[in-house]
């Protein structure tokens, strides 16, 4: 037995008075998104061999706005490829939200930028999956600018003509 009026200013919890929030955690459809960084933070990774900048983007437009993506960068790792591609990848982020040198990573958030996302079989979640069921995961293939795809909409609304005559 607990009693929860404890938690909730000695009154009972009224679930009528909360308001529910998407709890939808499956990956996006694949292809392009517009994003910010909203958070970020410098932390071991789970092996002890390596250092992860670990990035939350949030979905800025769109069907799927509010939606949230993690990016872990191994910036410091052993397996110097591991490290480049990491490097490689915030380099990539850094390029399109026009740093030209990175202190702090607060100087990414807030900034929108596109990512392309793929989806994949997240091995390591389906292994302990109790029946073997393939869990999918999203997984970032790269960055851009995020004017680049407002230039390429509005070229493409530009090319469409039609013979509606209003």
């Amino acid at each position: 037995m607990a009693n929860l009026a404890s938690l909730f200013g000695n009154q009972s919890f009224k679930p009528a008075e909360v308001k529910a929030v998407n709890t939808d955690f499956s990956p996006l459809p694949k292809g392009p998104y517009l994003i910010h960084i909203t958070d970020s933070e410098i932390a071991p990774n789970k092996n002890g061999t390596g250092t992860n900048l670990v990035l939350k983007l949030q979905v800025i437009d769109g069907k799927h706005k509010n939606r949230i993506v993690f990016e872990n960068l191994c910036v410091q790792h052993q397996n110097a490829t591991a490290q480049a591609i990491a490097q490689t990848r915030l380099k990539q982020i850094c390029e399109s939200l026009k740093v030209s040198q990175l202190e702090d990573t607060i100087q990414l958030h807030d900034k929108p930028l596109m990512v392309n996302l793929d989806v994949e079989i997240d091995k390591y979640q389906t292994e302990k999956s109790m029946d073997g069921t393939p869990v999918y995961r999203n997984s970032i293939k790269g960055y851009s600018p995020a004017a680049k795809v407002v230039e390429t909409a509005a070229a493409e609304s530009e090319e469409f003509e039609d013979d509606i005559p209003f």
